[in-house]
């Protein structure tokens, strides 16, 4: 049995480690938020090959654009949009959404001075020969009063066609609210990444959590997406991943930082034409975390390929 004295130098030894180094963790959270606490950020280093050893990502080349171009694209809103809540201008800058097919739009308003206040979400359906008195009202969606909702996008899944959205809720807090935050979310995860995804089911008009991500980019055919993760007020170092909508699977692209941590995104990523490629141009600091390469890039990925091939 071991003597009574060699206990309490167990105890002394394990409380002059463990004491110290939770009142270092516990102040690095309450100074500086949780890092990439439950953001699903991944540093994978991408395998570059030239675009001409595979002349299918070759032939995708000629779709790479700038990150600049279509920036500030977005649908016209439809003719005849009546019972709209708020200004029409003060969706200027949010981009709806438009199901062509389906005659279905998706629209994000606010009644505040900046786009997160009081927030609405519409869903409007155009009217046709089949559907005549559709068109004559929108439909509001319940979306919880707390929750700043950002780029919602239609989807294609195996179930139907839902709502994506991204869900902003910011480490951005006094010490004492991150810790708070912190400690409830070791038993509410959602609570854990700054940024979000959610589904609405248009059918039983219920939200689901999907998952950490922001920066949603949905492919042409509606059955992929493409987002970003990182930390916690975005340290300028990210993971690029690709959501098959129709199996639920994610892919992880590459990870990369930005060009210049704190002044923007320098690099950007769009769908092919046939939603089978994701390009991603502009510029990285490097895709290691702690190892600057600044470099200018021309990426095409083929979802489900381990390669990346970098076009001339």
């Amino acid at each position: 049995m071991p003597h009574s004295s060699n206990r309490r130098w167990i105890f002394t030894i394990l409380l002059a480690v463990l004491f110290p180094a939770i009142a270092f963790h516990v102040s690095c959270v309450a100074a500086l938020g949780p890092g990439s606490w439950g953001s699903g950020l991944e540093e994978k280093l991408p395998r570059l090959v030239p675009a001409s050893s595979n002349p299918r990502a070759l032939g995708y080349a000629s779709q790479l654009r700038d990150p600049a171009a279509g920036a500030n694209d977005k649908p016209s809103l439809p003719a005849g949009l009546t019972g709209m809540s708020g200004e029409v201008s003060r969706i200027d800058h949010l981009k709806p959404d438009r199901l062509n097919e389906q005659g279905l739009w998706v629209i994000q308003t606010y009644d505040g001075d900046h786009w997160p206040d009081r927030q609405h979400l519409y869903l409007w359906r155009q009217a046709s020969d089949l559907r005549p008195r559709e068109a004559t009202q929108l439909e509001e969606l319940d979306v919880p009063s707390d929750r700043i909702i950002d780029n919602p996008r239609f989807a294609k899944t195996g179930d139907g066609t839902v709502l994506v959205y991204g869900w902003w809720n910011s480490w951005a807090l006094s010490p004492a609210g991150k810790l708070g935050r912190y400690v409830r979310s070791w038993l509410q995860p959602t609570l854990r990444p700054e940024y979000s995804v959610f589904v609405y089911d248009l059918k039983t008009k219920t939200h689901r959590y999907w998952g950490p991500g922001h920066t949603l980019v949905v492919s042409p055919d509606r059955t992929r997406g493409a987002l970003l993760r990182s930390g916690a007020l975005r340290l300028g170092y990210c993971s690029l991943h690709v959501w098959d909508f129709t199996t639920g699977a994610v892919e992880t692209v590459l990870s990369l930082r930005e060009a210049d941590p704190g002044s923007g995104r320098s690099f950007d990523y769009h769908w092919s034409d046939d939603s089978q490629a994701l390009f991603i141009t502009g510029e990285t600091g490097g895709f290691e975390r702690r190892k600057p390469d600044r470099r200018a890039i021309r990426l095409i990925h083929l979802p489900g390929d381990p390669l990346i091939y970098e076009a001339p």
